[in-house]
């Protein structure tokens, strides 16, 4: 049996340039948009099982931040959570063993230490990633 989820990351170096402007690379925050796969129906069905994933991924120990989460019924959860510099957006389809993940973090190495928890605390045995530099400023340049 597989202890170490299927991981797969995919970078997307989005930085538009347009007309005369020069591209720069000073992006606000770095996004990870999340698929993980094969979770276990006890961790993503329930609201407080869902919080308590949220607040070790957040910041590892569980506490501060702010948690909101939704239970819907029969079960399924959505969720934010805020921890300084970074937030959490999740939505969970438990009879599906699988849950939807937007990682938002003031840089790269933040975000990866967020998906890693999220890994330990959820168990899939599949994910899949996105990378995007969000926020990407650009200068005017000459025309």
């Amino acid at each position: 049996m597989r202890t170490t989820p299927v991981c797969q990351i995919d970078r997307l170096d989005m930085i538009p340039a347009q007309g005369g402007r020069k591209e720069s690379r000073f992006p606000v925050t770095t996004h990870l948009l999340v698929e993980m796969w094969q979770a276990p129906f006890g961790v993503l069905a329930r609201a407080e099982e869902v919080e308590q994933a949220l607040r070790f991924s957040g910041n590892g120990s569980g506490t501060r931040g702010e948690v909101i989460v939704y239970q819907f019924q029969p079960y399924g959860v959505s969720a934010k959570a805020t921890f300084g510099d970074a937030h959490i957006f999740i939505h969970t389809w438990p009879e599906n063993g699988y849950a939807a993940v937007d990682i938002f973090a003031a840089d790269e190495e933040g975000a990866y230490s967020i998906l890693e928890r999220m890994q330990q605390a959820f168990r899939p045995s599949y994910i899949h990633v996105v990378e995007v530099k969000r926020g990407n400023l650009i200068s005017e340049g000459e025309t």
